[in-house]
């Protein structure tokens, strides 16, 4: 997380400055006569999971300006953070993608199957928040799975944690989930009881339980970051864990939509290069850019997650720093996601979430 004294550092660097150092890192540090000509491919491509403003974020922040920089095309595309799609396209040998966003637990996973290439380089580590950069991926962000709410239906006593999602006479409506088991098992086991630093290893049977006194009332399994706020504003359900970006990034949202940072689930994402890209030396570079303070601070500002380089905090605006999942008091009432014991993990617990989903 970062310390107070970082949320109050005064912006000490100006953006033109910059870009041109940013400029001369992409260029000179090759060797290159002429940045726009001498790359070894006209375009890479971007892959990210999420879409709508998160993937918006992407390409004002990142791409865009890596490709005026360089001269590069550069594609962004979405993708369902499907495992097992970007092993069997490893092992295949044709890997059509040159940057791919994964998830903390992924990002494990996938250097055990050695399924990433190593990065060419890579920024100075002591520049940025724990296990953050690393040989074979940098991470982006920390973002926050939050309980958000339909403001309008409880506007004197809105719900404060997990258990009151669970509790269905107090604060009554349908409900939405994530189609995703990861973080849905520890709000279960939040609201069953369990404190934020006891619930590693997770009591899979126990969490399941829980999921079962909520099954009922459960109206949509959300798949795209977009959903839950348009269920909230539609007033379809009542209450959904939600992205907390894109509550941030939405104009709609304020005043319609609360949200609590009690309890919220918290997971880096990381920028990886896979095995068999042929354009490794420039999709390393990309990341590199994207790792860069002012680039991290351009997507904070746009979409309300947490950038991992801690001197990107100098340029996002005061009134924005305490709307971030590392903004101290947010950190401090949320949990991080043990993507060690998700990496271990994730495929049995899959596999268990889509029968009890379906049953």
């Amino acid at each position: 997380m970062y310390s107070e004294n970082i949320h109050g550092q005064k912006r000490t660097y100006y953006h033109y400055i910059i870009m041109v150092v940013l400029l001369i890192l992409l260029t000179t540090s090759w060797g290159c006569k002429d940045s726009r000509n001498d790359y070894i491919t006209d375009s890479i491509t971007v892959v990210s999971y999420g879409g709508g403003a998160y993937q918006e974020s992407h390409r004002i922040a990142f791409c865009q300006p890596f490709s005026d920089i360089t001269g590069i095309s550069v594609s962004s595309i979405v993708w369902n953070a499907d495992y097992g799609k970007l092993k069997a396209m490893v092992e295949s040998g044709r890997v059509p993608w040159d940057v791919v966003e994964v998830t903390a637990a992924q990002f494990l996973r996938g250097k055990r199957d050695s399924l990433f290439a190593q990065l060419t380089i890579k920024p100075n580590p002591s520049n940025f928040l724990p296990n953050s950069v690393g040989e074979y991926g940098i991470a982006n962000v920390y973002w926050g799975t939050v309980l958000a709410y339909d403001a309008t239906l409880f506007k004197t006593n809105p719900p404060e944690d997990w258990a009151d999602f669970w509790d269905i006479e107090k604060f009554p409506g349908d409900r939405a989930l994530y189609d995703d088991p990861r973080a849905m098992l520890e709000f279960a086991l939040l609201a069953d009881g369990i404190s934020k630093d006891k619930l590693y290893p997770l009591d899979i049977d126990r969490a399941f339980n829980k999921l079962n006194e909520i099954r009922p009332y459960i109206r949509v399994f959300w798949t795209d970051g977009t959903q839950p706020l348009q269920l909230l504003l539609t007033n379809a359900v009542a209450l959904s864990p939600a992205w907390n970006g894109r509550i941030y990034a939405s104009n709609q949202a304020e005043g319609k939509v609360g949200y609590t940072w009690n309890g919220a689930a918290l997971e880096l994402d990381y920028w990886v290069v896979p095995n068999q890209c042929k354009n490794i030396e420039v999709a390393s570079r990309f990341i590199n850019y994207a790792s860069s303070p002012y680039a991290m601070a351009q997507q904070a500002e746009l979409v309300g997650y947490g950038p991992v380089n801690k001197a990107a905090l100098n340029f996002v605006s005061e009134k924005n720093r305490s709307k971030l999942p590392t903004y101290l008091a947010n950190w401090d009432n949320s949990f991080v996601v043990n993507a060690e014991w998700w990496s271990e993990n994730e495929e049995t617990v899959r596999s268990r979430w889509l029968a009890w989903k379906n049953k």
